[in-house]
């Protein structure tokens, strides 16, 4: 058991650039907020579970962290991604996100260990996100449609694209 080194490297301030678990936030984030123009309390209580699971993997197995370093990771991608509202011309916003979000989706599924589990994974993380207000609007699932296409799988909502 030891600890996975993208951890520490993040952990001691000298990560450059996103790693996987900003990559996975950012997707998340993105598919609740973009789909439906809002993010409510109930999908980024969703975001967070997942955050805490995918994080605590991440570390390394076993491995012990602090309690306040998956909100600390989490709180990037959200800045990543209302960063990119907040520096962009209203007009242009929808598709600043989803070119943002394309090569988001792009770069994970380009990883050398993205394989069809963690993709369907993904697919059921944005699924129940899209759960968790209540309602999924037909625009979450012909999203979710379209990224797990894209990710080499079976859509799960047939008919909905």
């Amino acid at each position: 058991m030891s600890y996975n080194p993208q951890y520490l490297e993040w952990k001691s301030g000298k990560q450059s650039g996103y790693d996987w678990i900003d990559v996975l936030n950012f997707i998340l984030i993105g598919q609740a907020e973009f789909t439906d123009g809002k993010l409510d309390e109930s999908e980024l209580q969703k975001i967070e579970e997942i955050n805490e699971i995918t994080f605590s993997h991440w570390v390394g197995e076993d491995m012990p962290y602090m309690p306040w370093e998956p909100k600390e990771k989490l709180e990037r991608a959200l800045n990543w991604y209302f960063g990119i509202i907040e520096k962009t011309e209203p007009n242009k916003v929808n598709d600043a996100l989803l070119s943002a979000f394309k090569e988001a989706a792009g770069w994970m599924k380009s990883q050398e260990w993205f394989n069809t589990t963690f993709a369907q994974s993904i697919i059921n993380w944005l699924m129940e996100i899209a759960e968790a207000d209540g309602s999924v609007v037909q625009n979450e699932k012909g999203s979710i449609n379209n990224l797990a296409v894209f990710f080499g799988i079976e859509p799960p909502y047939p008919n909905e694209s």
